[in-house]
């Protein structure tokens, strides 16, 4: 994860980020609500949100400007530049096929996950229930620490990288068996080393568990990883530690290898 100084970054461009942020979080904002909650003069909010705005990054109805479709557009370019993601559409699909539960694909992103690719099978019923309202939606971001794909991907980082996110992102706890310790972090992780796979027991979401596999390159890299998700009645016994431990390692191995032929071929 990088961590830039703050010598290295520009006032404006943050200050146009922030207002950014706050538009979104308000789901639409007046140049007045914006700058009275980041504390700016109204002159300077309507410069950055007129250029924002005539740069197609902000979409103004009346007097309430959202964000544009033009992240829309960076964003399936930045997700279209994953190794092999043509491949992880379609393995992502396939499982949720087979298991009939959700599935999705997500990276780390700064110190968070990110999805890039979801799927929900036909029969699923658990999309809007619990104490998130969790459905895994493209280009959400999520907690690290408290989801199984987070722990799998975790389980492939050295101990110093792991620390190094915790002490910018902390650890958050969005329910009472989200794991808040680092040491019992780390027995976590361990543990997911030595079965292959990380198990996510309502740490994000009361009555969700899942199953995640980290997913590598050829030089061992992690791309990012895949998880099964479905609610705790389902998930449970030889289902969450054998039947889909099993189904996951059998795509996640397919797609690691049609990653490293896609490289290969680059």
């Amino acid at each position: 994860m990088r961590a830039e100084s703050p010598e290295s970054t520009l006032d404006t461009t943050e200050r146009s980020l922030e207002l950014l942020e706050a538009i979104k979080r308000r789901e639409g904002a007046t140049m007045t609500e914006l700058a009275e909650e980041l504390s700016l003069a109204v002159s300077t909010v309507f410069k950055h949100l007129a250029t924002l705005d005539a740069k197609g990054y902000l979409i103004k109805e009346g007097d309430t400007y959202h964000v544009g479709f033009r992240f829309l557009n960076l964003g399936e370019h930045a997700r279209t530049r994953l190794p092999g993601n043509q491949a992880i559409d379609e393995a992502v699909h396939r499982l949720a096929e087979e298991t009939t539960e959700e599935v999705d694909f997500i990276v780390e992103d700064h110190g968070r996950i990110i999805t890039v690719s979801e799927s929900y099978h036909k029969w699923v019923k658990y999309a809007e229930g619990g104490s998130n309202g969790y459905r895994a939606r493209m280009g959400t971001y999520y907690p690290i620490h408290t989801t199984a794909s987070g722990k799998a991907i975790l389980a492939t980082y050295s101990r110093e990288r792991v620390n190094a996110i915790l002490d910018v992102r902390g650890m958050a706890a969005p329910t009472e068996n989200t794991i808040t310790d680092r040491e019992e972090l780390f027995e976590e992780l361990e543990r997911t080393r030595d079965r292959g796979f990380a198990i996510g027991d309502e740490e994000y979401t009361e009555g969700l568990r899942s199953v995640g596999m980290a997913v590598l390159d050829d030089a061992g890299n992690t791309v990012g990883s895949m998880s099964v998700s479905g609610p705790s009645y389902r998930l449970t016994g030889d289902v969450l530690r054998e039947r889909i431990p099993a189904s996951l390692r059998d795509v996640v191995e397919e797609l690691e290898a049609e990653i490293a032929t896609a490289v290969g071929t680059d």
